[in-house]
């Protein structure tokens, strides 16, 4: 026998799996949906039991029509009941579900996502927005390669602000026969700019070369996590008997546990075999960028013209996106990339940092 408190929780489970979608499924209206659900809920609260009962059995025909587009779009994987409890579970401890998102895996375990019509593949860790927020959603790692990009263009904008100015304390020079004091100490900024901003960017291509390598790793845990022994899963965590793994040994080991055949077809940790790019990532840049940021005499010397910084930085942008483009590869043979992160295309990623840095200027410009 249906009990009167069952047939007001199947209600609200109704009310609450609406609010869910209003707050990510484009083009539904998350406001009037907020408006009904707090509507039922005030009424179900607060009315008399008769006027309840009595209404009861149209409020819920009424929210199931209502949610029949939705369940249509999107068929659920668990029932109505399971997913609003898991919804309402996230508000726990005060976090903030509507400005945080949620992440694309808990979403794809409580329904079929393919027709919100993303990539082809996302992380399950990969935030969709909500409300205000609906229709964009972003991972780590893209936030990092964007980092990446931005640094290596604000390197060269001020590498040229840097040579325009040099040619025109040369000119002052020679008309004047005198270079100042203060000319000096503005091409020393400049050269130190240029410098700081190479340094950054290859703290942060590594940066990000970490993360999706560790991205990789974690989703695919989540995903496969029922079929996976104990070993691959401590080793998709970045370790191996209790202790980390180094990121050449990640690159090495995840291929062989995430590529269908399970095959190694990056030689990574023999010194012997390694091949570009990733011999010179970590044979060179690696020190470099550890130097970078712990630097001591013992290491790779940092001291450089601000030329032989950004030519170095040049390098290993391309280096870093390649050797994340070939694990990939390896890992997923019959993907054409990661469309999450513009499948790592260099040249598409580098002219949205020159767009976002032209952008910048412009509004600075406006204030002047």
């Amino acid at each position: 026998m249906v009990t009167f408190e069952k047939k007001i929780n199947e209600v609200f489970d109704i009310a609450v799996y609406l609010q869910l979608m209003g707050a990510f499924v484009p083009n539904a209206d998350f406001s009037e949906i907020k408006e009904i659900v707090i509507g039922i809920y005030e009424f179900l609260k607060n009315s008399p039991r008769k006027e309840v009962e009595l209404k009861l059995p149209q409020l819920k025909d009424t929210l199931e029509n209502m949610a029949k587009l939705f369940i249509e779009k999107f068929p659920p994987k668990r029932s109505i009941s399971e997913i609003a409890s898991d919804w309402n579970s996230l508000f726990k401890g005060g976090y903030d579900v509507f400005s945080n998102g949620v992440t694309y895996g808990w979403l794809s375990k409580q329904m079929d996502l393919k027709n919100l019509n993303l990539y082809d593949y996302l992380p399950y860790h990969f935030k969709i927005g909500l409300v205000a927020h609906k229709g964009y959603g972003g991972v780590e790692e893209e936030f990092l390669l964007k980092d990446s990009f931005n640094s290596l263009v604000r390197a060269e904008y001020y590498i040229n602000i840097l040579n325009i100015y040099g040619e025109k304390a040369k000119k002052i020079e020679s008309e004047q026969n005198e270079f100042k004091k203060e000319t000096y100490e503005q091409i020393a900024e400049l050269k130190y700019e240029v410098a700081a901003f190479s340094r950054l960017t290859i703290v942060s291509f590594f940066s990000f070369v970490e993360s999706f390598v560790n991205s990789v790793g974690y989703s695919y845990l989540q995903y496969n996590f029922d079929r996976l022994s104990d070993s691959e899963k401590e080793i998709l965590t970045g370790l191996k008997k209790g202790r980390f793994l180094q990121l050449q040994s990640k690159i090495g080991k995840y291929q062989m546990i995430i590529r269908p055949d399970k095959k190694s077809v990056l030689q990574i940790t023999d010194e012997n075999q390694i091949q570009e790019p990733f011999k010179s990532f970590f044979d060179y840049f690696e020190d470099l960028r550890n130097s970078s940021v712990h630097f001591s005499p013992t290491k790779e010397k940092i001291w450089m013209s601000p030329q032989d910084w950004l030519e170095k930085a040049k390098i290993f942008s391309r280096l870093a996106v390649n050797v994340g483009s070939e694990f990939w590869k390896a890992c997923y043979p019959d993907s054409e990339g990661p469309q999450y992160v513009g499948q790592l295309d260099y040249d598409l990623h580098y002219k949205a940092a020159l767009t976002r840095h032209t952008n910048i200027l412009r509004i600075e410009s406006e204030f002047k």
